[in-house]
């Protein structure tokens, strides 16, 4: 698992690296996330999604690969590392490949029962099911997936990562016992976990969302609001705005405020963030 050591070394190659190319921290981050985060990633005080991260080095015109040799001596967290490896067939659709990783993992799972195997797995088949929805995943993985949520103690960057990451593949009430779960463990006692423990929050409402479960969400959504009543991240606001309108609101005034909210976006020149809430309100129905 990484350590603060480790962490802080990885954004201060980051930062250097930023700093090269003369790109400001507003500009890098428009967008694509806050420009806090991005300073707490450089500083070392928090982690960002593969997806994220590779989004900024495209826009620092840096590779993957590029970036992870040039930070690999210090970086010692192997998943970490292999999202960085598999990112790029994950960008390109590329299930072929996706398909053989899981199952080489899989299988080396099933030999050894490695946990770096079975959490490569699955996230693997969670990737490939967002890609291709009716992909079948084991079912043994999904019931140990199930099991070490249930298990944790402790929350940090791994846990976090794997559960967002695996969330599509888990069921709706797996979902809600182990966010109910990660409250208890984290609301009081790991006041460090908050900005990730509600990154989850959210994201599992968006996912309920598009299943269809709002009442889940809802009861997520109220959920969220314990973790930080007020918060200085506009995108948070934001986000928690916009599903709250489309949980509770009825479907008219739900387009009309939505619409404002996705206007304002644009207002500050937050185009694509604007467009892709724009195509959410499009290609998931509102709530009956």
């Amino acid at each position: 698992m990484m350590n603060l050591r480790n962490a802080q070394s990885v954004g201060e190659v980051f930062q250097l690296l930023r700093k090269q190319r003369q790109v400001t921290v507003s500009n890098l981050a428009q967008d694509i996330i806050s420009p806090s985060s991005v300073s707490k990633f450089e500083q070392g005080k928090s982690q960002l999604s593969f997806i994220v991260l590779s989004q900024l080095l495209t826009r620092l015109h840096i590779s993957l690969d590029g970036f992870y040799h040039r930070i690999s001596e210090d970086w010692t967290d192997g998943y970490e590392s292999f999202l960085l490896k598999i990112n790029t067939f994950y960008q390109n659709n590329d299930l072929l490949t996706l398909k053989k990783i899981a199952g080489e993992k899989l299988a080396d799972f099933r030999s050894d029962q490695q946990f770096d195997d079975f959490i490569a797995t699955a996230t693997v088949c969670a990737l490939i099911k967002s890609i291709e929805p009716h992909f079948k995943v084991d079912q043994q993985i999904l019931s140990d997936l199930d099991c070490y949520f249930d298990t944790i103690q402790e929350w940090d960057f791994v846990e976090f990562s794997l559960f967002q990451n695996c969330m599509i593949i888990l069921d709706s009430e797996s979902i809600e016992s182990i966010l109910k779960e990660m409250l208890y463990l984290n609301l009081e006692v790991n006041s460090k976990n908050l900005d990730k423990m509600l990154a989850a929050f959210l994201n599992a409402v968006d996912v309920l969302y598009r299943r269809k479960a709002y009442q889940t969400a809802k009861t997520v959504l109220n959920q969220s609001k314990q973790i930080a009543p007020i918060r200085s991240d506009l995108a948070t606001v934001f986000k928690q705005k916009f599903f709250e309108n489309l949980l509770f609101l009825r479907p008219e005034q739900t387009k009309r405020e939505n619409q404002q909210l996705v206007d304002s976006l644009r207002n500050v020149d937050a185009n694509a963030l604007a467009s892709s809430y724009e195509a959410y309100m499009v290609k998931y129905a509102f709530r009956e």
